[in-house]
């Protein structure tokens, strides 16, 4: 028996445990947000294409170190000058084939050349420099463009977040108006028992119940439709199950709107980003001049020609030094030049564009939370004012001295309210998100 009771008990106590352990826990914004940095797909792409930019910089620190070649010819011929050459260099020269109808009419021969060739670059007009200072250029600037993915998806984290919140406060309202809505169902169904009212006044209050129904069902479903997105941008499968730990709240943000614009020139990385693009196009100029200059490369080469493919033959070895100057391509370096030049011309232009659009986007941002808070103001006092007329029409309609529909209009009007604060709350934490990425606040 204390074995039986032992067992119950344990079972007793594990349930609770059990049950609780199958939900997932609350999720907070700033744990989402952080889940979101690891996991969001775009993000992780162009985390891939920084990792790119990385390797381009060891692309072009490669230009600097020599090239090594290796090859294995096979040729056969009888071409008087090939045969001559092959048999010099396979060590296999004889003086019968002085003879003169051997040298005008030779006999097929096999060669098998392997040659190992060293390339090593002098100065290519500063090619190699030039080239190595744009990897490295483009490499600050995807840093900067991996940043503001991480800024953009902290955002779009936020606001998927607060959008759950949100679909949930409309979900709360609705069920508050159905509340509402049932008891002044019941209270005119027994003033109509009673003999009080209209029937038509009855239906009237159920047409407005069925109303809010429905207003109820597009909630929740704007509710899990908003999980879904949030799910999508934490790199989860859309099903998951979703509870938010934090709720829409009110808090000041600080700060006037020129300090704000002041931070987002200084902080923003896509500014800096452009900025370093700038200066690559402005190498891309003196890379295209390069072409104007000489190329100097040094070069070594072993070489090993016999019959066969396994078989000893002559070796060689030549050192030498390449000059090549092309002292006239058709104005193709000059257009190049101009070309370079005009592509430089559009990143400064674009950069001025860009930072303007900066300055626009802290502004906007700026007036939209001075927006949704006066709003905010509005509403919460018309939640207050809508409440209390209810209460008074609501006993004024059970006194008999007010129809149905002033009932309905009044809440009508609370729900309005209701749904008008938590939308202008919602758009306030939007907003102020909206504001800390435009001045290109991390995470």
């Amino acid at each position: 028996m204390k074995t039986i009771a032992f067992i119950a008990l344990f079972i007793i106590i594990s349930v609770p445990a059990v049950s609780l352990a199958e939900g997932p826990p609350p999720l907070t914004l700033e744990e989402a947000v952080k889940t979101a940095l690891v996991h969001n797909r775009p993000l992780l792409s162009e985390g891939e294409k920084l990792k790119a930019s990385e390797a381009g910089v060891g692309e072009a620190a490669s230009a600097f170190l020599p090239k090594a070649n290796v090859s294995e010819t096979f040729v056969r011929s009888d071409n008087p000058v090939t045969v001559f050459g092959s048999k010099l260099n396979q060590g296999n020269f004889q003086a019968s084939d002085f003879a003169i109808d051997k040298l005008n009419s030779p006999s097929p021969i096999n060669d098998f050349n392997f040659r190992v060739q060293v390339i090593q670059p002098l100065f290519n007009g500063g090619k190699e420099l030039i080239g190595y200072r744009r990897a490295k250029l483009a490499l600050e600037s995807a840093k900067m463009t991996h940043e503001r993915a991480r800024m953009e998806t902290a955002y779009e984290t936020v606001q998927a977040y607060w959008g759950v919140a949100l679909a949930g406060e409309y979900i709360k309202t609705a069920k508050q108006a159905e509340k509402s809505t049932e008891k002044h169902v019941n209270l005119a169904q027994d003033l109509y028992g009673q003999g009080m009212l209209l029937r038509s006044e009855v239906l009237l209050a159920k047409v407005h119940l069925a109303d809010v129904e429905e207003m109820l069902i597009k909630a929740e479903n704007r509710e899990a439709t908003a999980k879904a997105a949030l799910n999508m941008i934490l790199g989860r499968p859309q099903d998951t199950p979703v509870t938010i730990a934090d709720s829409l709240a009110y808090a000041p943000f600080p700060g006037s709107l020129e300090s704000l614009q002041g931070e987002a020139l200084k902080d923003r990385p896509d500014l800096k980003g452009m900025k370093y693009n700038v200066e690559n196009t402005g190498e891309g100029v003196r890379m295209a001049q390069t072409d104007y200059l000489p190329d100097i490369n040094l070069i070594g080469q072993y070489d090993r020609d016999s019959r066969d493919f396994f078989g000893h033959g002559g070796d060689s070895y030549t050192l030498m030094g390449r000059l090549t100057w092309n002292v006239f391509d058709g104005f193709l370096t000059t257009n190049k030049v101009r070309e370079a030049r005009a592509n430089r011309n559009a990143a400064s232009y674009m950069y001025d564009q860009m930072k303007e659009g900066a300055l626009f986007e802290v502004r906007k941002a700026y007036n939209d939370l001075q927006e949704a808070k006066k709003r905010m103001d509005v509403e919460s006092a018309a939640v207050k004012e809508g409440r209390e007329s209810l209460r008074i029409i609501t006993e004024r309609f059970g006194a008999g001295m007010a129809k149905s529909l002033d009932v309905i209009d009044a809440d009508t009007a609370l729900t309005r309210a209701r749904t008008n604060y938590a939308a202008a709350l919602y758009d306030y934490n939007v907003a102020e998100a909206a504001l800390r990425l435009a001045i290109g606040e991390k995470y």
